[in-house]
């Protein structure tokens, strides 16, 4: 029994499908996850060493260099290795090419064991390097909440921790992670001169309070008949009795008590970021979720949480949050949500002006079915509904409805011969089974290679294609099981003819003036009208056919010429720009610039910020001692006392008048007065997945002075560009150093080596924890360091005091040298060797990234020859095109081929297919020249919409070309059947293009809302369908007559080439019957 005859004899199984995929379906979208973007696994993983005291180039020397080796040596599918080596840090980013989660994880055990085994690492360095798997979900937080106000510091903090408790406890979030929050620690601060009279050490200060602030067990005895646990109790009971502890017994025998030689105080670590919002000091918490977590569902419930907590807080304290992501994520997804709608409604409509209302609800019932049967296969696989699966569904809105379409129209074929509703429906649905399963077989093959996209795009874009397969097997299913069972018992018994139609309705105009009859009659109207169309279209056939020759080769000269200049005079970028309602404004001082400096330029450019409207901005938040940056999809953040960064949140898009590019023109313009500022710079976040730098070189080699002359170079030459600016590298000269040199001899002679005395500098200067003081459950550092305002000259670094392992004191210029010298801030390496890296951003109004990448790899393509040893390397978005591109471009050919097979096993023919696959190119041409007539750009979006082109334009052909061979077996010449077969398919072939066509227009033309990233895919298979469909119905009953031609010729049939088409070979297709 086959699966039309299956539904329609059992109308009740069909329907109760029919609901429970409708209520599961249901179920599934109100609950599934929102997400702007789907999840990108990173498959990156960092490496990080401290090693305290050490200068860049002994850290990048000792550390960074033998630890890069052994990853090299020991990790395959490596895909970039950085490295950035500072002062007493040395952090390795490992990213790997793309694999499965099986093949990471062991890559990732292969990290850690070859780390491991790294024997040759300082002894000096005290913790073993950490190896981390980054997650891309860190960088992005969905709410900012922000404690700030009129308080006292210990207040804030309080009130943040508490806050942050209270917010872990939510169902499905992450992390919390607070900035601006200074750590509670106890000063010890020590006079130098006092410790130099009594002749002691700062190192023995820090051994007597360690060894002080001690509960040790002492064992058990037994007294009588009771044992006891005997404990020796030292613990510090509050901060007061820190002063007393006994550092040393002087020769008199009276003891030296820490207070004698340094002030204890309760205080907060020495700030090294500060934080401010809206001009005021700020703590902020910055809130991730969970994967499975819904994120407007999550800001829904902290927005609650501070909205209750405000009443709680002491007077004059604040509580806001800030950045919002879910503010845009309900803007995009309403967007693409409101052009669904529009779509779905135009397509209804066309249904009606072309089939009637009755068969209209038929094809459009499967809308809903598809999209709730795809919503429950979500939920089951863990898919969120975000901007790139919705976009999936809209795509397909009008593709959705094209087999019900078929099917309904040879049903009615068979009702009008006379049939019954029911034999109809299991004959019409049987007939075009194969044609329709083909037809959604080429479109699912078209799509399917697009989910084997690999890189950050690929895994931010397949999503796509996943959704558009699974609505169409949807499709198919409701197409095969539940439409032939609602046709058989609710269709017409015979489907009226236009003229038949108008008759009826003008009979019931006379009785009746109702706006539904009106309505209808223009319906009637319009399908006499069709009549009209299909004979002028015969009629135009006929003379293609005649002429087929000339005809296909200027339509295919025409269209290589069209398509070829088109690709070229294109524009081409990875993902297109949107209005994004958030930029940063970045600042470097220079490097002798301290944190209270820096903060003060950064308050002028705040004043800046405030001048813009408030119908613009939302708030402002400033990091002062940070600079945060991307390469490539990993976020990074350096930290020093030069940088900061200024945060400006919008206000959404429809709330202000201009867009995010013209906000940051005119703050150019008033932060340009600012003194005191090396670097500024202005970074917007982009469209798509987390991407590079629009222009990201490379400068790879052994020498810095080399390396930095060549960046020089790139810079200037960027500046020559019209359109690109912010141009920077991350070379930093750091600040001035004074550098202590060992005397060998005296350092031997003494016992001490260079640890030993960087360790007593370091806690002369910066401080080092002593113990640890407990209180409640807070564990506080207990930090001894010499009084603010000492070691302000070079003398009193030279007379610092030195303990030597002999118990001898000396003074530090006794055993080492100081010099003033330059010392780089940090060395990043790339791929085991040196490298600076030029960035730039591009003005897209006036340039694109690719164009500005090639200009400079066409001026500097002889760089190795001149300088051997030195080779640039593009990065960033340049880098993702080429390869994204060069991809797509396979996996459209791997769709071509899998479409071929497709169309051979149904046509049996290895002609044929040919045939119908000529409709892929006037697709393309179609797109190409869309993309021209939108002044879109060729950009991944637009590339993954061809592609996807080549699977729905053939469907057509496919259909038409069926029942030309159909009409062929029946005994028909070529000339009646192509003719017959062109008049029959006309009405189905129109309208399935024009619903794909209808469905996208809103999204096209932001009927709902403008999506600059969607649509340029919109305007692909809006102009390529289009086109293809107008070369379907001309070119391929020209090109089907010229194959015949042909296989006449090779059966020697010499005059068949150039046989004319007669009017008896054409009669009874000049007026066709309604069909």
């Amino acid at each position: 029994m086959s699966i039309p005859k299956m539904s329609v004899n059992n109308p009740v199984l069909a329907n109760l499908l029919m609901i429970i995929i409708i209520l599961f379906g249901g179920y599934a979208w109100i609950n599934l996850p929102r997400e702007l973007t789907p999840e990108i696994a990173l498959q990156t993983a960092t490496v990080t060493t401290l090693y305290p005291g050490a200068s860049p180039e002994e850290v990048e020397k000792l550390v960074t260099a033998p630890i890069e080796d052994a990853i090299e040596e020991n990790v395959n599918k490596i895909n970039l290795l950085l490295s950035n080596s500072s002062e007493g840090r040395s952090i390795i980013t490992v990213d790997f090419e793309e694999m499965s989660d099986r093949e990471f994880d062991k890559e990732l055990e292969n990290l850690r064991t070859a780390v491991e085994q790294v024997n040759e690492l300082p002894e000096e360095i005290l913790e073993d390097p950490q190896v981390i798997e980054l997650d891309i979900s860190s960088g992005f937080p969905m709410l900012t909440v922000v404690v700030g106000g009129d308080i006292s510091e210990s207040q804030m903090r309080n009130i943040a921790e508490n806050l942050k408790d209270e917010i872990l406890d939510i169902k499905n979030i992450a992390a919390v992670r607070i900035a601006g929050l200074r750590e509670r620690e106890i000063w010890v601060e020590v006079n130098p001169d006092r410790l130099k009279a009594y002749q002691l050490p700062i190192a023995a200060i820090i051994t007597a309070l360690g060894a002080s602030n001690l509960n040790l067990p002492a064992g058990t005895m037994e007294l009588g008949n009771t044992e006891f646990m005997v404990r020796t109790m030292g613990e510090f009971s509050n901060p007061d009795t820190i002063g007393e502890t006994i550092i040393a017994v002087q020769p008199t025998g009276t003891p030296l008590r820490l207070s004698d030689v340094a002030t204890v105080s309760d205080t907060y670590e020495e700030a090294r970021t500060l934080s401010r919002t809206n001009g005021k000091s700020s703590i902020s918490l910055s809130v991730q979720k969970k994967s499975e977590g819904n994120t407007i569902a999550l800001v829904a419930q902290l927005r609650e949480l501070v909205e209750k907590r405000k009443s709680d807080l002491p007077e004059d304290a604040e509580l806001t949050a800030v950045n919002d992501y879910s503010v845009i994520l309900k803007e995009r997804l309403g967007i693409l949500e409101t052009n669904a709608i529009f779509g779905l409604v135009l397509v209804v409509l066309m249904l009606l002006l072309f089939i009637g209302w009755r068969n209209a609800v038929f094809a459009a019932l499967g809308i809903p079915v598809a999209f709730m049967a795809t919503f429950w296969f979500m939920s089951i696989a863990g898919y969120s509904l975000s901007s790139v699966s919705l976009f999936g569904l809209i795509l397909v809105v009008g593709i959705v409805v094209d087999d019900a379409i078929v099917v309904i129209e040879n049903i009615y074929r068979h009702t009008e011969a006379g049939e019954s509703p029911k034999v109809a429906a299991i004959r019409g649905a049987q007939e075009v089974g194969w044609p329709v399963l083909a037809a959604s077989l080429t479109t699912i093959c078209a799509f399917g290679p697009l989910m084997f996209m690999s890189g950050t795009a690929g895994q931010f874009m397949r999503v796509v294609p996943i959704m558009a397969i699974l609505v169409l097997i949807a499709s198919l299913f409701e197409v095969f099981v539940i439409l032939p069972a609602h046709v058989a018992e609710w269709g017409r018994t015979k489907i009226q003819t236009g003229r038949s139609r108008l008759e009826s309705v003008r009979t019931r105009s006379r009785e009746a003036f109702t706006i539904g009859v009106r309505i209808t009659g223009f319906f009637a109207w319009f399908a006499t009208f069709f009549d009209f169309i299909r004979n002028r279209y015969v009629r135009i056939l006929k003379t293609t056919i005649r002429h087929r020759y000339a005809f296909v080769g200027s339509v295919l000269w025409i269209g290589l010429f069209a398509c070829v200049g088109a690709f070229f005079i294109l524009d081409k970028e990875l993902f297109p720009g949107e209005d994004f309602p958030q930029f940063f404004v970045q600042a470097e001082m220079p490097p002798s610039y301290g944190i209270q400096e820096t903060s003060e330029i950064v308050t002028q450019i705040e004043t800046a910020a405030k001048t813009l409207p408030s119908t613009e901005v939302a708030a402002i938040v400033s990091n002062i001692g940070i600079h945060t940056y991307n390469a490539g999809i990993v976020q990074g953040v350096t930290y020093g006392s030069n940088f900061g960064e200024v945060i400006v949140e919008l206000t959404p898009k429809q709330e202000r008048t201009r867009g995010v590019d013209e906000i940051i023109a005119g703050l150019r313009k008033e932060t340009a007065i600012i003194s005191g500022i090396e670097e500024l710079n202005f970074v917007t976040q982009e469209g798509g997945p987390p991407q590079g730098r629009d222009v990201e070189v490379k400068v790879k080699g052994p020498r810095f002075n080399q390396l930095t002359a060549l960046a020089d170079v790139l810079k200037e030459r960027l500046h020559q560009m019209d359109g690109v600016y912010d141009i920077q590298d991350d070379f930093r000269i750091g600040k001035s150093e004074l550098r202590i040199y060992l005397k060998p001899e005296k350092a031997h002679q003494y016992g001490l080596t260079t640890f030993q005395i960087a360790q007593t500098v370091r806690t002369a200067i910066e401080g080092a924890k002593a113990t640890t003081y407990r209180e409640a459950d807070e564990a506080i550092d207990v930090v001894v360091k010499y009084e603010e305002d000492t070691l302000q000259n070079l003398a009193e670094l030279n007379n610092l005091l030195i303990a030597t392992p002999t118990g001898a004191i000396v003074p530090l210029k006794d055993v080492a040298d100081i010099t003033e010298e330059k010392g780089y801030s940090d060395i990043r390496r790339f791929d085991g060797e040196r490298a600076i890296t030029v960035y730039a951003s591009v003005d897209r109004e006036k340039t694109t990234p690719f164009e500005v990448n090639q200009a400079l790899m066409t001026a500097f393509a002889d760089i190795e020859s001149l300088y051997p040893g030195y080779q640039l390397d593009f990065r960033g978005v340049f880098d993702e095109i080429i390869e994204s591109f060069s991809e797509l471009w396979k996996l459209f050919i791997v769709g071509l081929l899998l479409i071929y097979v497709v169309l051979g096993a149904q046509f049996k023919s290895f002609i044929q297919p040919i045939i119908i696959m000529f409709a892929v190119p006037f697709g393309m041409i179609g797109a190409m020249v869309g993309l021209l007539l939108s002044n879109a750009t060729l950009s991944m979006v637009a590339m993954f919409g061809i592609v996807a082109l080549s699977g729905i334009v053939v469907n057509d052909s496919i259909v038409l070309i069926d029942f030309i061979n159909k009409y062929r077996e029946n005994g028909y010449n070529k000339w009646y059947a192509i003719l017959k077969g062109g008049s029959v398919r006309l009405r189905p072939i129109i309208l399935t293009s024009l619903t794909t066509i209808i469905g996208l227009i809103p999204m096209a033309i932001g009927l709902g809302g403008k999506s600059p990233i969607w649509m340029p895919m919109a305007y692909t298979i809006i102009f390529g369908l289009a086109l293809a469909t107008t070369m379907t119905l001309f070119v391929m009953p020209a090109l089907y007559a010229i194959t015949t031609d042909l296989r006449s010729l090779v059966l020697r049939n010499p005059e068949a080439r150039f046989q004319t088409v007669s009017d008896e070979d054409l009669l009874g297709a000049a007026v066709p019957a309604d069909d």
